[in-house]
C-alpha cells in the first residue's frame, strides 16, 4: 500500500504502507485531527511539536510502522509511540496485538539490508538565467563525497574517522566552492534504510569543532 488514503488536510502527508496505518489514518479522517493536535493529545511539549509531527508521519508512512526502531526520540519507545498514538485514536490496541506482534517476528527473522549511506555538501548556489536544469544537475554530482566500498560495515568510529577525513579532502580539492558561486556551507550525512531516509548527521566545515 503506497498512496494516501485521500487528499484531504488531515491526511494528506501519510502514505501508508500496512493495513494498520491505513486504519489509523481512516480514523484521523473521521475525527478531523491534525498532526499537532495528535502529538499533543500524546503529551508532546510545545517545543517537540515539529519533531514529533515528523516521527507521527513517518510511522504512519512506514511499512513496520516504526517497530524497526527507523526513527526514535526520548519521550516513546516504538511500542509506547503506537499504543499512545492508538489510545488518542479512541482504537483498541489491543484488538491489533496480533498484528504487531507479526510485524515483530517478521523484523526478528527476517535479515535486514545494512543501511546505505551518502555523504554531501551542502551549498549555497546563485544561480543565474543561464543555468538551466541540466547544468544543475551536473553541478549536484560535485556535492558528493565519496565514501569507500564497506563502510556500513565499520564501527563507528572508524566511520567517524572516514567522514571526517572525506568532507577534508572534498573542501580541500574545491577550496571551499562549487560552480555557480556555491559555497559550501557544511556536510550532511545521509542513512537510507529499504529506501528510506532513516537518519540525517548534520556536518560542519573541517575547521571547525563537529568535524
Amino acid at each position: 500500500m503506497s498512496q494516501s488514503v485521500n487528499q484531504s488536510k488531515y491526511t494528506r502527508r501519510y502514505h501508508p504502507r500496512h493495513p494498520l496505518a491505513q486504519y489509523a489514518i481512516t480514523q484521523i479522517e473521521t475525527l478531523e485531527l491534525c498532526a499537532q493536535d495528535i502529538v499533543k493529545a500524546m503529551g508532546y511539549s510545545i517545543k517537540y511539536t515539529i519533531p514529533a509531527c515528523d516521527r507521527l508521519r513517518h510511522v504512519l508512512s512506514n511499512k513496520h510502522l516504526g517497530l524497526d526502531g527507523s526513527y526514535m526520540d526520548k519521550c516513546f519507545t516504538a511500542d509506547e509511540f503506537l499504543a499512545k498514538l492508538f489510545l488518542v485514536l479512541e482504537l483498541p490496541y489491543e484488538r491489533f496485538a496480533e498484528d504487531i506482534a507479526q510485524i515483530k517476528y517478521e523484523l526478528a527473522h527476517c535479515p535486514q539490508p545494512q543501511p546505505r549511506y551518502r555523504l554531501q555538501a551542502d551549498v549555497d548556489y546563485k544561480f543565474t538565467g543561464g543555468a538551466n536544469w541540466m547544468s544543475r544537475w551536473g553541478v549536484s554530482f560535485l556535492e558528493q563525497v565519496r565514501l569507500p566500498s564497506g563502510f556500513a560495515k565499520l564501527d563507528e568510529a572508524a566511520r567517524k574517522a572516514v567522514i571526517k577525513q572525506g568532507i577534508r579532502e572534498h573542501y580541500r580539492q574545491h577550496d571551499g566552492q562549487l560552480p555557480y558561486d556555491g559555497i559550501i556551507k557544511g556536510y550532511r550525512l545521509i542513512v537510507e534504510q529499504q529506501d528510506e531516509v532513516v537518519d540525517k548527521i548534520e556536518y560542519g566545515l573541517p575547521k571547525s569543532s563537529s568535524v
